[in-house]
């Protein structure tokens, strides 16, 4: 496939936040050492006070691959950072801040920048780990020098903790067993799901950048720019990875603006594998495949136009991109994302 032959060529680099206050455990006065792990655990927390105590067990049981875990209040209008800052009191490997409600991908950049890890694993505040999780997608990114971003099959929960079925994530992977395109599978239904399946390289943000300030498709739009730099992401078969569904998720909020980011990054990235100066020639085969899945959705003439916008607009990402606030572009793809 053409994605296995691309190589890294173009980079990226977010820019550092502030360097916060942070709260840490009982041995953790500022200055002390994390602990001897591999791993740092990142939580962007947000009004979820019901939820981040089993999140943070669920991080702390992981065991000696865990380096840190850092949780980034977002400006929580709930009792979440009081909750979190008692949690905080209770293991020195926990490093905690609050700051003003930035949203989700300034929060993750912000706990990413305080990481010391090797790798980086995300966690939602809702959600939770598996027991052995960091282990077996550590193993699986140790093994396989080429690979910088490993997920694992997920098991679904109410808002109550019950576990429940998801036929749609089953038929998303399933099209990626039929396909073997892992890029044309996550295009047609992002089985990742969230950032809370990733677990990749701390290097690796220095390449791609940061995520970017999408609500809804930041972790597809993180996923897709790995692999039009040449990167690869391993999947384990396990399900290591408890996600929380209920009515507060991201995803059950407006169709229209998930439809248009999920254009926009598909966009991005066919604009990154094919407008480059210097990509190598289009394997037609694998192009006839993504816009079979374009087709599929109703989002190829949206792409086509956004992809018009990004030649005019170069960007090394759509972290540092504007096309959201272009409202000539915005007002001709309107019949198209809804």
């Amino acid at each position: 496939m053409i994605l296995d032959r691309l190589k890294a060529q173009l980079t990226g680099r977010s820019a550092g936040p502030e360097t916060p206050t942070v709260a840490q455990g009982p041995a953790g006065a500022a200055g002390t050492a994390p602990g001897t792990g591999r791993v740092s655990v990142v939580i962007p927390l947000y009004n979820h006070a019901r939820y981040i105590g089993e999140a943070v067990r669920s991080v702390l049981s992981q065991g000696p691959v865990l380096r840190e875990l850092i949780v980034v209040d977002d400006g929580s209008r709930d009792d979440s950072a009081a909750v979190m800052a008692g949690l905080a009191r209770t293991d020195p490997r926990i490093v905690f801040w609050s700051h003003p409600n930035r949203g989700a991908h300034a929060t993750l950049n912000a706990g990413i920048h305080r990481a010391t890890g090797d790798y980086v694993a995300i966690l939602n505040s809702d959600d939770s780990f598996e027991p052995g999780r960091l282990d077996r997608l550590v193993a699986l990114l140790e093994g396989d020098a080429g690979a910088d971003l490993a997920a694992s099959s997920i098991s679904f929960m109410n808002g109550e903790g019950a576990a429940i079925e998801n036929a749609w994530h089953a038929e998303a992977l399933a099209e990626l067993e039929r396909s073997g395109d892992m890029a044309a599978a996550l295009i047609n239904g992002n089985f990742l799901m969230t950032t809370s399946n990733f677990v990749f390289r701390r290097s690796l943000v220095e390449e791609v950048g940061g995520f970017a300030p999408l609500r809804y498709a930041h972790d597809l739009d993180f996923a897709l720019r790995l692999l039009a730099r040449g990167r690869r992401i391993v999947l384990s078969p396990e399900k290591l990875l408890r996600y929380r569904m209920h009515d507060s998720n991201t995803i059950s909020e407006s169709h229209d603006r998930v439809r248009l980011e999920w254009a926009a990054v598909t966009a991005f990235f066919l604009h990154a594998i094919w407008d480059r100066p210097d990509a190598p020639p289009v394997d037609w085969a694998c192009a006839r495949a993504l816009t079979e899945v374009t087709d599929r959705h109703l989002l190829t003439r949206p792409v086509l136009l956004l992809m018009a916008w990004f030649r005019r607009h170069p960007s090394d990402s759509l972290e540092h991109s504007a096309f959201a606030q272009d409202r000539a572009l915005v007002d001709a793809l309107g019949p198209d994302v809804r």
